[in-house]
């Protein structure tokens, strides 16, 4: 995707554009003060002249002249020059005007008695704000110019500063490789909003990481675990002709591919679920009777020795349906392949044990896919089902043979 702009770019532009605005306005402060400042002192000096006359004629009834040249006092307010007196009745509040010859005025009413003077001065001589302007303009313009590039010698460094991570954020999305991605991706980055933002991506990386691993492996387990099923019942099919019945060998092979095919099409679609990736806290001891009593051999049997020792309060972190089809696997592995009716299950440390006695030699990695005995009428995926999901679960399963006895460990996650 290509870059219109840099972030970097964009704090540097709006630190330098805030800078020169901040002079700006402070420099039409500084000019709109001094101005105001001037004004006001010529308003002093025309009151206090103003004061003056109306002290004295309160003293001894004189009406006495300006004592600067610069003033003037006229007998009212239609004897003022020019239009001062319209522009007087237009606005009665204002005592700043525009003379004649284009000076400046300022005035002053004073009540002497029964009449109303006008005090006018012409401050034109005095005025300097206009005369220094262009001065005062270049000395604001220098200021403006001298605090605008060492604001953007301090801007680069910190706009760099204040994007530095976010920068490293966007290399390191771009140089992501979603097969190699791991937990700790957004470890380097600051606690702050970026750092948030980095483990947002971390874990969206890993959600999308994680969806494309199940359907790869639910793709490749279709492909594979599906076919021998498939092949048995087609071969099951062209042997039967008509009314031809099956032998006994072949009902139960057929029985059990039917049964095998179910439980690894209900496994792998659990599997490829969403929703089995959510772990909880679940009461082993209740799912595992629940199963025993649902399976369908264990249910209708009355001479299969089933021995459970599990804590009634032992807690595993797992997914209550995937550990349900694991039992399940479990319970129909030993009950199909089994040597004898008998089943022992069992608690030891943090490991929850299956036995059951076997008699043929079983291979030498039971757990991997297609994988059984030589005797075994099974397609060989019952256990390799089982890794599956304990694999999804988090958990560690090892299978192994001791003195006659098959027995599965599962090393769960307490809850």
């Amino acid at each position: 995707m290509k870059q219109k702009h840099s972030i970097r770019g964009r704090i540097y532009l709006l630190f330098a554009a805030f800078t020169l605005f901040t002079c700006l306005c402070y420099s039409l402060f500084l000019l709109a003060y001094s101005w105001m400042v001037e004004d006001n002192v010529f308003n002093k000096i025309v009151s206090n002249e103003a004061c003056y006359i109306a002290t004295q004629f309160k003293a001894n009834g004189d009406i006495v002249a300006p004592r600067a040249p610069f003033l003037a006092l006229y007998e009212s307010w239609a004897a003022l020059p020019g239009d001062m007196y319209q522009q007087h009745l237009k606005d009665p509040a204002r005592i700043e005007f525009t003379g004649s010859d284009g000076g400046t005025l300022h005035l002053h009413p004073i009540t002497l008695g029964d009449d109303v003077r006008i005090l006018v001065a012409d401050v034109s001589a005095f005025e300097v704000g206009g005369e220094y302007l262009p001065y005062v303009t270049l000395t604001l313009v220098g200021i403006l110019a001298l605090f605008l590039a060492l604001a953007l010698l301090i801007a680069w460094p910190l706009a760099s500063a204040a994007s530095k991570p976010l920068v490293a954020l966007k290399e390191k999305v771009e140089a992501v490789d979603l097969d190699k991605v791991e937990p700790g991706f957004a470890a380097a980055f600051p606690e702050n909003e970026i750092g948030y933002l980095a483990h947002e991506i971390e874990h969206s990386l890993l959600h999308i990481k994680a969806m494309l691993k199940r359907e790869s492996d639910f793709t490749r387990d279709v492909s594979h675990e599906l076919r021998t099923p498939t092949t048995i019942l087609k071969n099951l099919a062209q042997q039967t002709d008509g009314e031809t019945l099956l032998s006994a060998k072949q009902a139960a092979q057929l029985s059990t591919a039917v049964q095998e095919l179910e439980q690894t099409i209900d496994t792998l679609l659990a599997l490829a679920r969403e929703e089995s990736q959510v772990m909880e806290p679940v009461v082993f001891l209740n799912v595992l009777e629940n199963s025993v009593i649902r399976h369908p051999e264990l249910a209708t049997s009355d001479d299969f020795d089933l021995s459970i020792h599990i804590p009634a309060t032992l807690q595993v972190q797992a997914n209550r349906n995937l550990l349900t089809l694991l039992i399940n696997n479990l319970l129909t592995n030993a009950v199909m392949h089994g040597s004898a009716p008998s089943l022992k299950i069992f608690a030891d440390g943090n490991k929850i044990i299956f036995q059951n006695p076997v008699s043929d030699p079983l291979p030498s990695d039971p757990l991997s896919s297609h994988s059984k005995g030589s005797h075994s009428n099974g397609l060989g995926q019952g256990l390799y089902l089982v890794r599956r999901i304990c694999d999804v679960l988090g958990w560690r399963v090892e299978a192994y043979t001791t003195n006659g006895t098959f027995a599965v460990e599962l090393q769960y996650e307490p809850a």
